[in-house]
């Protein structure tokens, strides 16, 4: 009888709260199931490997919707980029933007699996990178 009465407590505040359920959004939307930390696990550049170069490259992705990529280099010295992120999980990409000098730039990148595939010129040769989250 009790939990009758709970049920029907917990009903009646649905009923008279005003949220339209419809109007909800998704549980996948408010986990953020994508937010956290990818390390970098393949690094190519122009098709040689140059992830040993790195001590690490790490790329968050925060539930504000930004994103950082961070890398540290074998021998010293960092560096990183910032900017904003959105995810289209039905496309199964990502997309970075970021502000330049040039001003602001949206590029789109492979989301698969859990892993994030970057790919764009750099110095007139192709960088790859694959991100993944920490086993």
């Amino acid at each position: 009888m009790r939990k009758f009465f709970l049920v029907l407590a917990l009903a009646g505040c649905l009923v008279f709260s005003g949220c339209d359920v419809r109007e909800m959004s998704s549980l996948k939307e408010i986990s953020l199931p994508y937010a956290g930390e990818y390390f970098c696990q393949s690094l190519t550049l122009g098709g040689k490997d140059v992830l040993p170069y790195f001590e690490r490259a790490v790329l968050t992705l925060e539930r504000d919707g930004s994103f950082s990529l961070a890398y540290k280099r074998a021998g010293g010295g960092e560096g990183g980029v910032s900017g904003a992120y959105r995810i289209d999980e039905e496309a199964g990409r990502i997309y970075l933007r970021v502000r330049g000098a040039e001003g602001e730039s949206e590029r789109g990148f492979p989301y698969e699996n859990g892993r994030i595939f970057l790919e764009m010129t750099v110095l007139g040769r192709l960088l790859c990178a694959e991100f993944a989250p920490a086993p």
